[in-house]
């Protein structure tokens, strides 16, 4: 009974995901994990970080998993492709999604891109917009910057400080911070996540849901934001690709989108999507809206 019901489990995973990694022509291990589907509509899932990995990216093509062929991977230095230093860089990091469009065989690729991942897609767009047929970023990073202040602004930390200190955050936090001292191991690791959370999503009741961060997340991968020029203008990129954003209201970069909306002044073919009441990784706050504005997005 045991061994037909782990035969059972085995052929379960097997038509579900399969895992691979790519060997990179400067020797990284990049690990990629495709979703298998009855769909060849190929859409490559770039997660932010830098540093963080892909398992957090899966809840947000949930729900969509039959109608495309979902591809995830981590990048460089990231938890399941870890590299030296030395080799964190973010040319290095877009010809990784390059590498992984031409070993895929595809002609033209859809890609999904979350917060710093958004850097990677709009350099891979600029680079190659004969590769891309959709690009959609959520969580987006601002597409036109004069410096790496433009994008991590002192707007941004007030919003930071605001989202802390909504009263139904400090009322999550209640009793771990009452109980500071006697916390049992998993209980750090839950006061942890609330603090995690507080930045990521608005309703912070959904905080259990929010993955990463801890051992999902390499802080030595910073570096690769030292080798960004954080003067660009991706706005002519994105237009001619009818690119889509699919922003979160309460998104710690751009309360409301002001920034946002002021850049893309005059560019229409970009499609700027907003989730009410929702952060940064807005397919946790409101997944039903999320999910409706990815698949327009995707097949459009």
């Amino acid at each position: 009974m045991t061994l037909l019901l782990s035969s059972a489990f085995v052929k379960a995973q097997d038509i579900n995901y399969e895992e691979w990694y790519m060997n990179t022509g400067d020797s990284v291990r990049i690990f990629v994990k495709e979703l298998r589907s009855p769909s060849k509509d190929t859409v490559i899932v770039v997660h932010g970080g830098f540093g963080a990995n892909h398992d957090y990216m899966l809840d947000a093509v949930k729900g969509l998993e039959g109608k495309f062929h979902f591809i995830l991977y981590d990048q460089r230095g990231s938890l399941l492709s870890p590299t030296s230093i030395e080799k964190m860089t973010f040319a290095k990091n877009v010809n990784d999604l390059y590498e992984l469009v031409i070993k895929l065989k595809l002609k033209k690729v859809k890609l999904l891109c979350h917060s710093m991942g958004t850097l990677v897609g709009m350099e891979f767009a600029k680079l190659y917009p004969n590769l891309v047929s959709k690009l959609v970023l959520a969580g987006a990073i601002l597409p036109k910057a004069d410096s790496i202040s433009t994008v991590f602004s002192e707007q941004m930390i007030k919003n930071l400080e605001y989202l802390e200190n909504r009263q139904e955050v400090k009322n999550e936090k209640k009793y771990y911070v009452n109980n500071k001292e006697h916390l049992t191991d998993k209980e750090k690791t839950e006061y942890w996540r609330i603090s995690f959370a507080e930045a990521n999503i608005y309703n912070i009741s959904k905080w259990k849901l929010l993955k990463g961060g801890q051992i999902y997340y390499n802080q030595d991968a910073y570096v690769i934001t030292q080798s960004v020029n954080w003067n660009y203008d991706y706005r002519s990129v994105l237009s001619k690709q009818n690119a889509t954003i699919i922003q979160g209201q309460y998104d710690f970069l751009d309360f409301n989108l002001k920034n946002y909306k002021d850049k893309l002044e005059g560019y229409k073919n970009i499609v700027l999507k907003i989730i009410p009441n929702a952060g940064h990784n807005s397919w946790i706050d409101n997944p039903i809206l999320f999910r409706k504005y990815l698949y327009e997005a995707l097949t459009k």
